[in-house]
């Protein structure tokens, strides 16, 4: 049967080991790691960011509260400097992302279909990992500028889910379909479980501005590696095997003819 579709037995003998395609599944667990833990690691940061006595002013029910409260004083690092933002000038700040967020994911999708997925993902978590970095700068200059900021990281995020869809098709095996793209994106659940308490602990004993130097070279780190070892179909790709090659092209090959069919 498999050879009356076109696919010899030899190719489905491919290792799993060092393959192209689960290289591929491993950098993009790491790259939706990045992904969350720039996403999701203001939320820790803005905690540390803010001037408590603001906070805690704007958010008192009572006056009778305020004067009987009595906080616990955290000893921590205080270097990072602090701003006067209540809460509805942080929940624009947080719920900025969105915004950019929300605009890019159709037109990403149409992108990737036509010119590939490897440069769209990269340069969208590439640009993230870069504003990122300057997200210290923008909450000097003010409200606005870190608005627009964590809009834009929103707008580079939105076409990683679309380019991913995109490189799979060309990459995924039918059998192994549910296994590489379930690798793919569990690290964006992993990357938000560790960066939130690692944003804690970098604030506690650092400053809040590490949290995102840290994060946004990690990001740099990522993309270094994606641009060398990915590419956007088997048939580019410069160091798959023959084997593996025919084995990802046989599959959707078959796969292609058993709809038509």
């Amino acid at each position: 049967t498999s050879q009356r579709q076109g696919v010899s037995a030899e190719p489905f003998r491919t290792p799993v080991c060092c393959s192209a395609r689960y290289t591929l599944a491993a950098l993009a667990f790491f790259g939706f790691f990045v992904l969350y833990a720039l996403r999701v690691n203001l939320s820790v940061a803005l905690v540390d960011m803010v001037d408590s006595n603001t906070t805690a002013k704007d958010n008192r029910t009572s006056k009778e509260c305020a004067e009987h409260s009595d906080p616990i004083k955290v000893h921590h690092n205080r270097t990072g400097k602090r701003y006067q933002w209540d809460a509805e000038t942080q929940g624009w700040i947080l719920g900025s992302f969105f915004y950019g967020y929300i605009i890019t994911q159709i037109p990403g999708g149409y992108v990737a279909s036509r010119t590939g997925g490897k440069l769209l993902l990269g340069f969208g978590i590439l640009c993230t990992a870069v504003l990122t970095l300057l997200t210290p700068v923008a909450a000097d200059l003010g409200v606005g500028p870190l608005v627009a900021l964590r809009a834009l990281e929103g707008f580079g995020e939105g076409v990683t889910f679309p380019a991913m869809h995109a490189m799979w098709s060309s990459w995924a095996p039918p059998l192994e379909r549910s296994k590489l793209l379930s690798i793919s994106y569990a690290g964006a659940q992993l990357g938000t479980v560790v960066s939130l308490p690692l944003s804690g602990i970098i604030c506690y004993y650092m400053n809040w501005t590490y949290v995102f130097y840290f994060f946004g070279i990690l990001g740099i780190f990522w993309f270094i590696l994606w641009i060398w070892l990915v590419s956007d179909t088997p048939e580019t790709h410069k160091t798959i095997s023959y084997c593996e090659k025919e084995y990802i092209l046989s599959s959707l090959r078959s796969q292609v003819w058993t709809f038509k069919k």
